[in-house]
C-alpha cells in the first residue's frame, strides 16, 4: 500500500524469478542490510572481545519477529487505508515497514534471549546499534528509489531554483495530486540522518573502548532518541491528505519514544549511582 500504487505496477520490482515464486528487490535489499550489518556487529564485538557466535541463535529469532512486528506497526497505523483490501496486508513486498515495530520486535526477543543466557544486555545494544542503523540507511534509500515514501507535494516551479525534490511518474501520483511532479524525497533526508547517527554511534564505540567515559547503554540509547528526533521533525514532511491533525501516527510514536528512552537513561543513571 504505497500511494499511487496499483497492484500489477510492483511486477518492475521484482529481481527474478525461482520456478512461480517472485523475489522482489525489496527483500534482496533487506538480506543485503542483514549481512553488511552482521559484519559490522562482527567488527565491534572482536573489539569489545565479546563473543560472537551466539548472535547467530539470536538471528534465529530476531529476524521473523522483528519483521512480523515492522509490518504489524505499519498496517496499524495505515488501518484505514487497508480496510478495504485487507488482503493487502500480507503484501510486504510493496514496502511499508515501522521503524518502531523492528525495533520493538528487536528489544522484546533480544531482551528474552540475553536475560536467558546471562549475556550483557546493554553492552550488546550498543555494538548492535551501528548495524541498526546502517540497515535503516539501506532500506531509507530502497524507499527513496522505489518511490515507497512520499513527502509532501512540491510546486511545478520547484525544480528551477535547484531545489532538493523527488521526481514521481505520473501513474505512482497519490490521488488528487497527479498535477504535481515533485516532493520532498523524505527517505533521503532519511538516510542522509541516520548516517550521522551512524558515525556518531561508531565514532562513540571506537572512543569508548579506550577511554571508557559511557557507560553501556549510553550509545544505544541516545540512538534511539536521536532516530525519533529524526522521524519526528521529518513527519512534518510526510505526505497525507489529512491535513488537520496536530501530529501523524507515527510522529506522536516517535514522541512517545523519546520521552520512554529518556526516562529509561536517567533510571539508569541513578541506579549505577
Amino acid at each position: 500500500m504505497s500511494y499511487g500504487y496499483k497492484e500489477g505496477d510492483f511486477m518492475e520490482f521484482v529481481a527474478f524469478y525461482l520456478g512461480d515464486i517472485n523475489i522482489y528487490w525489496y527483500g534482496l535489499i533487506i538480506v543485503f542490510a542483514l549481512l553488511i550489518g552482521l559484519g559490522i556487529s562482527k567488527i565491534m564485538f572482536k573489539l569489545y572481545g565479546e563473543k560472537f557466535s551466539p548472535m547467530w541463535d539470536l538471528l534465529i529469532f530476531i529476524i521473523p519477529v522483528s519483521l512480523i512486528c515492522a509490518r504489524i506497526f505499519y498496517v496499524i497505523i495505515h488501518l484505514d487505508a487497508y480496510m478495504s483490501n485487507i488482503s493487502q496486508i500480507f503484501c510486504i513486498w510493496q514496502g511499508g515497514l515501522s521503524i518502531y515495530g523492528a525495533l520493538l520486535g528487536f528489544l522484546a526477543t533480544s531482551i528474552v534471549f540475553l536475560r536467558k543466557y546471562g549475556y550483557n544486555l546493554w553492552l550488546w545494544f550498543d555494538l548492535m546499534m551501528p548495524s541498526i542503523l546502517f540497515g535503516l540507511i539501506i532500506l531509507q534509500l530502497a524507499n527513496f528509489m522505489m518511490q515507497f515514501s512520499l513527502g509532501t507535494p512540491l510546486g511545478l516551479d520547484i525544480p528551477n531554483d535547484h531545489s532538493l525534490a523527488e521526481y514521481v511518474e505520473y501513474r505512482y501520483r497519490p490521488t488528487g495530486f497527479e498535477a504535481y511532479q515533485y516532493f520532498q524525497p523524505v527517505a533521503l533526508y532519511q538516510a542522509f540522518a541516520y548516517s550521522i547517527v551512524f558515525m556518531i554511534s561508531v565514532l562513540c564505540l571506537l572512543i569508548n573502548r579506550k577511554y571508557k567515559f559511557l557507560a553501556e547503554g549510553t550509545v544505544f540509547l541516545f540512538s534511539v532518541i536521536l532516530m525519533a528526533i529524526i522521524r519526528f521533525g521529518i513527519g512534518f514532511m510526510y505526505f497525507s491528505v489529512n491535513k488537520d491533525m496536530l501530529l501523524y501516527p507515527m510522529q506522536w510514536i516517535a514522541l512517545t519514544v523519546m520521552i520512554a528512552t529518556v526516562f529509561i537513561y536517567i533510571v539508569k543513571r541513578f541506579q549505577h549511582n
